[in-house]
C-alpha cells in the first residue's frame, strides 16, 4: 500500500513538474545561434558600441544595468552616481537593441546578456549567452571556440570572435 501511494506522489509529481521544467529551459533548448546574434550584433553596432564606450567609462561607478534597474526608486548599487542624462542615455540605447537586454560590467568584459536561466533554481547550471566587448582581449577571459551553437560540455566561458574586441559570449556554471 505504501509503495503505491509513493508511486502515485512520484507519478503527480513528474507529471505536474515537467512543464516547469522545460520552462526553465535547463538544456539549452531555446538558445539563440551564433548567427542571430551576429546579425543582432551588426544591425546594432553603433548602439553596441557606444554602451561599450559608457561601459567602459562607468566600470567602477555601476556593475548591472537593464532598463528595470535603471527605473528603480531608489537607485543603488552605484546607478545612483549616473546623471540622469547619463541613466536616460543607457535606457535609450539598451530599449533600441532589446528592452529585456542586461549590461554586465568589469574590468575585463563588458557583457551584453541576450539569453540567460537557471539563475533561480536551487540546483543545476547558471548560463548566459550574449555579446561581449574586451576591451584588454579574450585570454584572461575565456576559451576561444569555432562555434557555440550548441551547449559545450563543461562549465566555463566561452567566446566566438565577432571582430575585434567583440565576441559571441556563452557562460555557464554550476
Amino acid at each position: 500500500m505504501l509503495a503505491r501511494l509513493i508511486g502515485f506522489v512520484l507519478t503527480t509529481t513528474v507529471i505536474f513538474a515537467a512543464p516547469y521544467l522545460l520552462w526553465c529551459d535547463p538544456l539549452g533548448a531555446n538558445m539563440p545561434k551564433d548567427a542571430e546574434l551576429t546579425e543582432l550584433f551588426r544591425s546594432h553596432h553603433d548602439a553596441f558600441e557606444k554602451l561599450a564606450s559608457m561601459g567602459t567609462e562607468d566600470t567602477n561607478t555601476t556593475a548591472y544595468l537593464n532598463l528595470e534597474t535603471l527605473n528603480e526608486e531608489p537607485l543603488t548599487d552605484g546607478r545612483q552616481a549616473l546623471s540622469p542624462a547619463r541613466r536616460s542615455e543607457y535606457k535609450q540605447l539598451i530599449a533600441s537593441i532589446r528592452p529585456d537586454l542586461a549590461v554586465m560590467i568589469d574590468w575585463y568584459r563588458i557583457t551584453f546578456s541576450y539569453w540567460r536561466g537557471g539563475d533561480w533554481l536551487p540546483i543545476g547550471r547558471s548560463w548566459m549567452k550574449g555579446i561581449a566587448y574586451l576591451p584588454h582581449g579574450y585570454e584572461r577571459v575565456g576559451t576561444r571556440v569555432p562555434n557555440l551553437d550548441k551547449v559545450p560540455p563543461a562549465d566555463g566561458i566561452y567566446l566566438v570572435p565577432i571582430e575585434p574586441k567583440w565576441y559571441i559570449i556563452y557562460l555557464q556554471l554550476d
